[in-house]
């Protein structure tokens, strides 16, 4: 399997990468200002949340602990006039410490509720323009990279890695920005209040960074562990909900059961072991955090015993509620480093898986001299084809499994030409080429004397219909699925359409009609509705040159009718390329092409092929006995 293309999604990540951090914080970029103005608020969440502290303080040494007051009650023959007074005077005092604690509590709401939307707007519009940016350039990728990469895990590329990714910028960047100003804060008001007991509360600090240090160590080890058998599990799920008939077909439920009973159980005990180095890491912090509050209380009480609050140097009773507020609030954040780390493992892994897809290149664009194509002619021509899917280079170009092999085929225009050949023969790839879903690697191959490389690819396939031999219907109305986004086409060249192909009877009788609602892959329909609907969608959009790729080897003998019935009105005008499973369809093809081993080995009508006694006669008279013993 192609390096280049495969997605991989066990990638071996980095605990912190700044590499990939610069590059996610680069989508953040228009709203910059925003940003500034949520940093703002922050900063300002966290001076007024750190307020309350010395408001606290203040009423318990001013109007609580009041020394003035104290001093009076000690001495009655001050008078009860004057104490009456003094605690009129604390009483209004608290009042206005309350209020002002009201005032700050509601402050400090609508800030905090402003920067939160602010930064969720910020958040939810990154991962906008990146899930816009990723889908697009899903849409220029090449069937090949399709064709490598499980759709499940592109869809998880989409929805679960962005959302992981936007959680990052909204719960991971924000919330750090706010723990360090948080920490920051709260270390000047500690400083500011009391140096030294600022420093016997911090003490604690260093071995909590070690604890931090090597609760990072385990918990990275885990978490990855965990995401790799989580992806196993999405996997193995995918790939049993998809072939649910062979498991029940062979009776391989209960082998099944005892495989995904495994897997689950070992991501189970993964998570496990991450509950468990949470469960260390929390506690201990708690511990240390605890620690420190004793510290306070502990030093500033035998301070106060031995030689009084006022000699001690700690200022006041206030100062030890202070601390222990400040305290709390120091480690918080300190605390949250787990899970913002968790998170960041998560952001780093989700992006790398992003932006390796983001950085895988599409090998089929336009070229820097592209040009719109005109109105097809419908003159095609394959001069020296040869094409391999696994891309060979020059050193291995003799070994490629070559599905075409020097092919050389030119067709005029409005010629009707029917391609046969056993599977494998490289029928297919024919139409895959022209549409230039793939890319030869020998040779050229030209519509109207250019090479479809000088053309742009949207308007080269604009003149390209091609209708598969298992047609494809997206979820949405039978309207929708002919109009297909083309807002040009009428509901009058719709009906004209359906009609056309013998397909407006069934849809008219349909319950809406043509606003009937298709089920995913047009489940609710038959194989020939379905058929009937994507013939009606080519031709709504007017292709030059009309492709068919078994188109009718999967209806019934009705519904064939009526398809070849539309055929043979629609061949009249355009360049048409059938390929052909049921042979008796193509016996008026003006040339049949009979492909065998990649190769082009007969050439001429039916007449001419079949007086010949070569291949194609070999498949036509294995066919016909195959349908008279049948």
């Amino acid at each position: 399997m192609s390096e280049g293309y495969h997605i991989d999604d066990e990638l071996q990540q980095r605990s912190y990468d700044s590499r990939l951090m610069r590059r996610l914080l680069a989508y953040t970029r228009p709203y910059r200002r925003y940003m500034y103005v949520a940093t703002v608020l922050l900063l300002a969440v966290s001076v007024l949340s750190n307020i309350t502290p010395l408001l606290i303080m203040r009423a318990v040494d001013r109007y609580i602990n009041n020394p003035a007051r104290t001093l009076l009650e000690g001495e009655p023959e001050q008078g009860a006039e004057a104490l009456r007074a003094a605690m009129e005077a604390d009483m209004r005092g608290l009042l206005l410490v309350a209020a002002a604690l009201a005032a700050l509590m509601i402050t400090q709401a609508l800030v905090r509720y402003s920067q939160v939307f602010l930064v969720a707007i910020i958040g939810q519009q990154c991962m906008y323009d990146m899930r816009l940016e990723l889908f697009n350039h899903l849409q220029r990728q090449p069937l090949r990279f399709i064709d490598r990469n499980p759709v499940g895990r592109l869809l998880n590329r989409i929805t679960n890695d962005i959302e992981k990714i936007q959680q990052t910028i909204v719960g991971g960047v924000v919330a750090v920005i706010s723990d360090m100003l948080t920490i920051v804060v709260v270390l000047f008001v500690m400083l500011y209040v009391n140096w030294l007991l600022a420093l016997i509360a911090l003490s604690p600090v260093p071995f909590i960074l070690a604890t931090s240090v090597i609760f990072r160590k385990y918990a990275q080890r885990s978490f990855l562990e965990a995401r790799r058998k989580i992806a196993r599990i999405t996997a193995w799920m995918q790939e049993h909900i998809s072939g649910i008939s062979i498991v029940q077909l062979f009776g391989r439920e209960r082998f099944a059961y005892r495989e995904f009973k495994q897997r689950n159980a070992d991501h189970r005990n993964e998570w496990l072991r991450q509950v468990r180095n949470f469960a260390i890491y929390f506690p201990t912090v708690e511990f240390f955090s605890t620690v420190s509050t004793a510290l306070i209380i502990l030093y500033c009480g035998i301070m106060f015993m031995m030689v009084g609050e006022e000699q001690s140097g700690l200022a006041s009773v206030g100062t030890i509620f202070a601390f222990i507020m400040l305290s709390d609030r120091f480690f918080g954040p300190i605390r949250a480093l787990a899970d913002r780390y968790n998170l960041l493992l998560e952001a780093m892994a989700s992006s790398e898986r992003v932006f390796k897809l983001l950085d895988t290149a599409p090998d089929i664009v336009d070229t820097p001299n592209a040009l719109p194509a005109p109105r097809f002619e419908g003159r095609v021509e394959l001069d020296g084809v040869w094409f391999a899917y696994d891309e060979p280079g020059r050193d291995n170009a003799k070994d490629a499994r070559w599905i075409l092999r020097d092919v050389s085929l030119h067709i005029q225009p409005g010629e009707h030409v029917a391609v046969v050949g056993h599977t494998g023969a490289g029928k297919s790839t024919l139409l895959n080429l022209l549409s230039r879903f793939y890319e030869r690697q020998q040779g050229a191959i030209r519509i109207d004397g250019r090479d479809i490389r000088d053309y742009q690819l949207r308007s080269l396939r604009r003149q390209i219909g091609v209708v598969l031999q298992d047609p494809f219907l997206f979820s949405g109305t039978v309207e929708a699925n002919i109009r297909l986004g083309n807002a040009e086409l009428s509901m009058e060249r719709i009906r004209e359409c359906a009609a056309y192909v013998n397909a407006a009877e069934f849809i008219e009788a349909l319950p809406g009609g043509y606003q009937y609602h298709v089920g995913e892959r047009g489940c609710n329909l038959s194989t020939g509705q379905r058929q009937l609907i994507a013939f009606a969608r080519a031709i709504a959009h007017d292709p030059a040159i009309l492709a068919l790729d078994e188109a009718t080897s999967s209806v019934d003998s009705e519904t064939e009718r009526l398809i070849q019935a539309a055929i043979e009105k629609l061949l009249r005008s355009r360049t048409s390329i059938v390929i052909a499973h049921r042979l008796s369809t193509i016996r008026h093809a003006d040339r049949i092409i009979v492909m065998h081993h990649g190769s082009i080995r007969e050439v001429g009508t039916h007449d001419e092929l079949m007086a010949k006694g070569g291949l194609y006669s070999a498949l036509y008279e294995l066919q016909y006995c195959d349908q008279a013993l049948n």
